[in-house]
């Protein structure tokens, strides 16, 4: 598998959810593997910037390879509403961005990306991005102790479908000590594909592990240290 096809899974698998009071600002760092291929660290950082305005940005370093992604949203405590995404791209000397564009006064979502043609679409209530659907279905978890979805997702190609499944509690061993988890999986179309989140409930279900296989190919990012915002290191 190519280096751009590793980077465009892990992107998938960080990216493929808390009531108003309880949603702070925090950075979380991760190790990842690429199918015993392509292994580095990525980190995860929601900020608050004003009002009900956040930004969530995954980044995510190895020797030959790093990643970006950012999404702009507002959130009123019970749903977030996206504002714009964008991704970054970087093998070797190889570049590529994308973004998506939210204007909700009429309803239309386009996504745009290097040397491709931009599309625009219906969004959908309740449309998210990439990486805040996490933030989404996280709050839906803590709220309710379930996942409002189908989830709507808005991409650089396209608009889709997203359903997850709750499948039972877990114990994880991690550099954080034990964390309780609830396993979650997305469902694919495509039997020889299978997504699996791992959300610690005492850390508002921030993801502690992910693991995607891709018929046979491994893609996994493991939790190791956690920093709400204003705590000493």
């Amino acid at each position: 598998m190519r280096p751009q096809a590793w980077l465009a899974a892990l992107m998938l698998v960080a990216s493929p959810m808390l009531h108003a009071a309880e949603f702070s600002p925090y950075t979380a760092t991760y190790r990842f593997n690429l199918d015993n291929k392509l292994s580095g660290t990525a980190t995860r950082i929601l900020e608050k910037r004003d009002n009900n305005l956040w930004r969530y940005t995954f980044s995510a370093n190895s020797a030959v390879a790093t990643a970006t992604e950012i999404s702009d949203f507002r959130f009123d405590g019970t749903a977030v509403k996206p504002l714009g995404y964008q991704q970054k791209r970087k093998v070797f000397f190889s570049k590529k961005n994308a973004r998506v564009d939210f204007d909700w006064t009429t309803g239309k979502g386009s996504g745009h990306r290097d040397g491709k043609s931009s599309v625009t679409y219906k969004l959908l209530p309740g449309t998210l991005d990439a990486l805040n659907m996490e933030i989404q279905f996280r709050r839906d978890l803590k709220e309710t102790g379930k996942l409002a979805g189908p989830y709507a997702l808005a991409t650089p190609k396209d608009i889709s479908s997203l359903t997850f499944v709750i499948e039972g509690k877990e114990t994880l061993q991690t550099p954080l000590g034990k964390l309780n988890t609830i396993r979650v999986s997305r469902k694919h179309a495509d039997p020889h594909r299978r997504t699996t989140f791992w959300l610690a409930v005492d850390h508002d279900y921030l993801p502690a592990k992910v693991m995607q296989d891709d018929d046979g190919s491994i893609y996994m990012l493991e939790l190791t240290k956690y920093q709400p915002a204003g705590q000493s290191k």
